[in-house]
């Protein structure tokens, strides 16, 4: 996706955001809600500028309030340094800089991502320009909506962490995140094929 992104077929304030917001969403195991919009923007419960924090070799992005937690005690959420092409600290760096070249003046309770007319970035927006790159690199953007970033983190670490950092990373305090793990055909044929040997 991030490949597709860069080859120009949106603005380059748009690529900077979506980036930026896809990178995030996955690393930080985020709920399309969780950094996006509705209708509009509250700076008591939506992400603002205030909530990132940058460190050494890692960002904090500070959620206000979660699915996961009903007394709004907030969450931080460390997104450390990757030196990939995925890196969730270049991509925020890299969008706020493009985001202050265009904005200059924004105050610490304006939203952290916003569109290119100033306002927050919305759940429908992010997800049409989610799937028009879905699309581009030929994948059935149907299949796709705002808890795939999530999904697909926990997917993509199943079979490399252990049960409870997952469960730590997506914020889960129950088992309901197996629901979110999708298992390979490959995977249940070896699993059935175990069963037989000696």
């Amino acid at each position: 996706m991030i490949t597709a992104l860069h080859k120009g077929i949106f603005s380059p304030f748009v690529t900077a955001l979506i980036e930026a917001a896809c990178v995030v969403a996955y690393f930080g195991f985020l709920r399309c809600g969780e950094l996006t919009v509705n209708t509009d923007f509250d700076a008591s419960c939506n992400l603002c500028l205030e909530d990132i924090t940058f460190e050494e070799d890692y960002a904090i992005l500070h959620l206000k309030t979660s699915k996961t937690d009903p007394f709004r005690s907030g969450v931080n959420i460390y997104l450390f340094k990757n030196n990939t092409s995925v890196c969730p600290v270049k991509s925020l760096i890299r969008y706020l800089d493009v985001r202050r070249s265009r904005f200059s003046i924004a105050c610490n309770s304006s939203p952290l991502f916003v569109m290119e007319n100033g306002e927050a970035l919305t759940r429908t927006f992010f997800i049409n320009h989610v799937r028009s790159i879905l699309e581009i690199i030929g994948l059935n953007p149907s299949n796709y909506n705002g808890h795939s970033f999530r999904i697909g983190a926990a997917t993509s670490v199943a079979s490399k962490i252990e049960d409870h950092l997952i469960k730590i990373l997506g914020r889960w305090s129950s088992e309901c995140y197996t629901r979110y793990i999708h298992t390979p055909k490959s995977t249940i044929k070896q699993a059935q094929l175990a069963l037989i040997s000696d």
